[in-house]
């Protein structure tokens, strides 16, 4: 009886390894997509550049943060950090940048997770839309994802809102 139980303990544990393993994998290659908010604008590509790429004064669009800051020049390869109301302090990564177009930077969280913001200008009939893209990829992609879209969800359209509105007035 006790190598029964043994034997079957033995094979219970080498299941959840398994699984374990297998959802790593799959989760290291997942890529889940948070939240999209696109806003219409009469700015013109110059002004809205000019709030994205003044990193330290984010604040003035983004009134969760209460800092931001850039360690060298706006663009590919250049790190940052941002701290939340409520939150530590998160490293971000410049990883994509095409001035006048659009740039991607990629916050590291928790448990090997990465969130890429893609921030996109694009000309339409009347003007121009500024679009945030925002997902989670990594092993705790499934996990972190919905956490994620819960905060943003009512966070972001203001945020991108106000840096519509700064960027008509400039």
């Amino acid at each position: 009886m006790r190598k029964r139980i043994v034997r079957t303990g033995l094979i219970v544990g080498g299941v959840l390894v398994a699984v374990a393993a297998s959802g790593a994998i799959v989760g290291g290659t997942t890529s889940v997509r948070v939240i999209e908010v696109t806003r219409k604008t009469t700015a013109t590509r110059e002004q809205i550049w000019e709030l994205w790429a003044d990193v330290p004064n984010r604040t003035r669009w983004d009134s969760d943060l209460e800092y931001a800051k850039l360690d060298g020049p706006f663009r590919a390869g250049s790190m940052g950090e941002v701290k939340l109301e409520g939150q530590p302090a998160r490293k971000f990564l410049i990883t994509h940048c095409e001035p006048l177009q659009g740039y991607t930077d990629r916050f590291f969280l928790p448990f090997y997770g990465r969130m890429d913001w893609h921030h996109t200008i694009k000309e339409t009939g009347g003007g121009r839309e500024v679009m945030f893209n925002i997902e989670v990829s990594g092993p705790s992609a499934l996990i972190l994802a919905p956490i994620m879209r819960n905060i943003l969800r009512d966070s972001l359209p203001p945020s991108i809102d106000k840096l519509v509105s700064l960027a008509e007035e400039a």
